[in-house]
């Protein structure tokens, strides 16, 4: 297996100088991505990439694509179908359940309203029934 030509001063290292190796090729061609993709400059791209750990990161940050959330702060996992249809199916349940409730507090608060005018008129009602002697 030939490696390609700016890759093949690789093919005589061994152990610790050859990860070495390879980490500085993949960081060069991380920071020559993101100044191609990017108007940084090296040192900008550098900094950013050493903040960001990941080329493309970067360059969405660049765009205003990216979210400048922390990890633990960014959006849950995707869920699986299964998930959403029964989320929908809590959502569809749970305000049924709340439009149930606010129309049994409506009815009792009718049936107060109702009860208080009957018991104000059967008052209303009960001097004007007092026989005169």
């Amino acid at each position: 297996m030939t490696l390609p030509q700016h890759l093949q001063h690789l093919q005589h290292l061994q152990g610790d100088e050859l990860k070495t190796a390879i980490q500085q090729e993949y960081f060069n061609q991380a920071m020559s991505f993101i100044m191609r993709q990017t108007e940084y400059d090296q040192k900008t791209a550098y900094d950013r990439l050493c903040e960001l750990k990941d080329p493309v990161k970067v360059v969405k940050e660049y765009l205003g694509t990216g979210q400048s959330l922390p990890e633990s702060e960014q959006q849950p996992a995707l869920k699986s179908k299964n998930q959403i249809k029964y989320g929908e199916i809590r959502k569809f349940m749970d305000a049924g359940a709340k439009q149930y409730n606010a129309q049994m507090e409506r009815r009792k608060y009718l049936e107060e309203k109702q009860q208080q005018q009957q018991q104000q008129q059967q008052q209303q009602q009960q001097p004007q029934k007092t026989p005169q002697l």
